[in-house]
Formats: structure tokens, sequence, C-alpha cells
């Protein structure tokens, strides 16, 4: 297989290093060129073909967010992954650059944890070039390096109405998010509970600017909240939301510092695993957005043996990376596939009136 072709564009030429090398590591891409800001990044461009961007959100001259404009602009096919630090105002910027037609962002490793953040990185890159390579190939041969899994067949779930929306997402997930509730009013008065795969502050962030730009309210989870109709609960980064024991009219959520799952935290087999224990016999929603691996997988069965669980999985076509849907699809556990411009309508309709 070719390897990617990478542009390496950072202010710091310790990041530069880091990255580049993260890189190298993962046997898929090469370091073509890096640039320490935008405006040369732009001109590497000009000049020469990448398959991959990986820039800094902060710099100097000509800034991430505006570079990422251009590059979207005049190379539309190149895919950008942003370098954020972790930080609430970085948090902010990251989610608009995802807005904006970013694939994804890492974090910037941490100096005093050199290796391990390394690792981090390189781990994190080789899954999203595998993804990029398989877009850039445009067939599902290198999807997965598993034995491929045919499509089992299923029958429709039948249910009558919604007790709760439950919803996972990773890669793309911010936009896709975004474009799933902007469209809700304040009438939709169902709880929902979200797991997006993302770390500390920008999971808050989110909430935030989901909060705005849609009619129901958004919060990050606390230890404690209730779960309340027309109110939707995020999962905060580093850590799992689960569904504290009690009587279902009262439920609340609780925070956890359990081990990662599917390697990450929050995952989505937490949750819906734990809502299917806490909340047997209910109706359930579920529902499958863009993302890498096959978090929700193990979630999603689990909630079809002890509940009335309906799913409906993202359409390959409309997903930033079709991965956790494919999963749950080729599983025989998806009683719909959906675009991302349809799922909005379908959530409002099943939940008031059933599948």
């Amino acid at each position: 297989m070719v390897k990617l072709k990478v542009l390496v564009v950072d202010d710091s030429a310790v990041y530069r290093k880091i990255l580049s090398t993260a890189v190298e590591n993962t046997g898929l891409a090469q370091v073509e060129h890096t640039a320490s800001n935008g405006s040369l990044a732009i001109e590497r461009l000009q000049y020469g073909k990448y398959d991959v961007v990986l820039m800094d959100v902060n710099m100097p001259e000509l800034d991430g967010i505006e570079t990422l404009k251009m590059i979207k602009n005049r190379w539309p096919e190149t895919h950008v992954v942003m370098v954020s630090s972790n930080s609430g105002k970085n948090a902010k910027t990251t989610l608009e650059a995802l807005a904006g037609g970013a694939l994804d962002f890492i974090l910037k490793p941490l100096e005093q944890d050199y290796d391990k953040n390394l690792e981090i990185v390189t781990s994190f890159l080789k899954v999203l070039f595998i993804q990029i390579q398989v877009k850039i190939m445009g067939t599902r041969k290198a999807a997965e390096p598993i034995k491929h899994i045919e499509t089992k067949a299923t029958s429709r779930t039948r249910i009558t109405g919604v007790d709760m929306v439950l919803v996972a997402s990773s890669t793309g997930g911010p936009a896709a998010l975004e474009k799933v509730f902007t469209g809700f009013g304040t009438n939709f008065y169902k709880p929902i509970l979200i797991v997006q795969h993302m770390p500390p502050d920008f999971t808050r962030v989110l909430a935030e600017s989901l909060d705005k730009k849609s009619e129901m309210k958004f919060i990050e989870g606390k230890e404690g909240d209730a779960i309340r109709a027309g109110q939707a609960i995020l999962a905060p980064g580093g850590y799992h939301m689960e569904i504290a024991k009690g009587d279902q009219s009262s439920k609340k959520i609780c925070i956890t510092l359990g081990n990662y799952v599917n390697g990450v935290r929050p995952a989505a087999d937490v949750l819906f695993k734990s809502v299917a224990k806490e909340y047997q016999g209910a109706r359930i929603l579920a529902v499958i957005l863009t993302g890498m691996g096959s978090d929700g997988l193990e979630g999603i069965r689990e909630l079809k043996k002890k509940c009335l669980c309906y799913c409906i999985t993202q359409s390959e076509e409309s997903c930033v990376v079709y991965g956790m849907p494919r999963s749950v699809k080729e599983a025989g556990l998806s009683d719909e596939e959906a675009g991302i411009e349809r799922i909005p309508d379908r959530i409002v309709k099943i939940s008031e009136h059933g599948s």
C-alpha cells in the first residue's frame, strides 16, 4: 500500500519533530515537508500534493482556522487534522475547526511525558491513517485488518414511542451532533444521553456550543445530575458516564474513572450497558453516528437483550469515518440506516409515533 504524504505544520520546532516522528512510526505515512506557519503551509500545498495536513490550531501570521479555510476551499480532497493543546480556549477553536471541515484533532503531547504521549499520538494516527487510506482507495477492503464479517439479516424492532434517546459518536461527531440537534425544537420531551469521544474541557465546550445552537437544554454531565425530559447530557471527557441505581422515575447519572474501554473514556459501551441494566424493558432509541472503531456495538447488543431498543446507524456516505455505524450494521443490530440530514426527523418521529 502506498504511504500517505503528510505535511506537518506547527510553529514549534519541538512539536514538529514529535509529530513527524509519530507519523513515521505508524509505518503508513511519510512526512514530505514541514512548515512553521500557515502561510508557509499554503506555499507548500501550491507546489506539492499531500494527502494529510497535521496542523497546529494557534500559529503566527496565519492561524490554523484561517489556513484550514483556505485548504478546504482550494484543496478540498486534502484531509486536515488539527493539533491542539488541552485548554478551554483551544477547545473552542478546535471545535470551530471541526465544524469547518477538519477531519479530527489530536492533543499536543506533554514534554514531561514524551515517550508515552508519542506512543499515544502514534497509535491514534495509525488508526486515522487507515481510515484515510480507505477513503482514498474508495473501497472497504482495507477498512479492517481482520476477516470481513458479512452483514447479518435482522428483523426491524418495533417500538411504540421512546422513553430515552442514546447517541454515540467519535471522529466527525461534533459536526454531526450539531446537524442533528440544531433542528430540534423546545417541544422535544425525551431525555437524551450522549457519548462523544473527546478529552476534558472539549466536552464542556461542545455542550455549551450545542446548548447555544439548539433549542434543547444541553449540559456536560456531573455526578448526581438528574435525567430529565427535554434535556441532553453529554458525557464528560476523561470519565465514563453511567446510570446510578434507583427508582426509574428519578434516575441520576454517576461519573466514574473506570478503565478505558475500546481505548476510550468516555465509552458508549459503558453507558449503553448501564442503561440496559437500569432501564430493563424500557423503549430506547439508540443512534450511532460517525466514528472510528466499534464502540457502542456491545452496548447495543445488551440493549437489544434487556430493553426494547430501536437502533439507527448513520449511512456510510454521510460519515466522516464509517467505523462505529458499520460495526453495528454488520452485526445485524441496526434497524435503520439514514443519512445525517434525515436523522433529526427520524428521532422526532420515532420518539413521538414509534417505529
